[in-house]
């Protein structure tokens, strides 16, 4: 069975909210990490529109590096952010999730992937840096989040007819 995708001006109107959340979280790193795995690897990604993923990766890793003082600002973050969008978009045309399940496994396993990619971007662009627990807090919050965003996205993307 096949799942409708979410209409375009929902999945924009999420992925700002989740953009500004970043910011605003920003004395709470832990969360403000977590939900920059949320945008980067659930709400952005859309197959057939990867320059609007595109952007909205690239701007979750502005907001991120420019609001840690963890990571240099050397654009690591955001060259990370736009290879794991572009790389789950075209997975999610190639293979489109089927439940809930799926989506939550696909989730931890980018999460992960994500997180390697990341610290390998900001160590190619600025050198060693410590590494820090955002990637475990990303990892346990997969149920939650993924979670939330298979609701927000796919469970409430039906075609309007009653």
């Amino acid at each position: 069975m096949r799942i409708s995708a979410p209409s375009i001006t929902r999945q924009n109107l999420l992925c700002a909210a989740a953009l500004s959340l970043i910011f605003l979280s920003a004395p709470f790193p832990q969360v403000q990490i977590v939900l920059h795995a949320m945008l980067v690897l659930a709400l952005a990604p859309r197959p057939g529109a990867a320059l609007a993923g595109a952007l909205w990766a690239v701007a979750a890793g502005w907001a991120l590096e420019g609001s840690l003082r963890l990571l240099p600002h050397l654009g690591g973050t955001a060259w990370a952010d736009l290879t794991a969008t572009l790389l789950v978009g075209w997975m999610a045309g190639r293979w489109p999730p089927e439940g809930l399940k799926g989506w939550l496994a696909r989730l931890a396993a980018f999460s992960v992937a994500h997180a390697v990619l990341i610290q390998g971007a900001v160590r190619l662009a600025a050198g060693p840096h410590p590494w820090g627990w955002g990637w475990f807090w990303t990892l346990l919050g997969v149920p939650l989040w993924g979670w939330f965003t298979w609701w927000m996205l796919h469970a409430g993307a039906g075609s309007g007819r009653r």
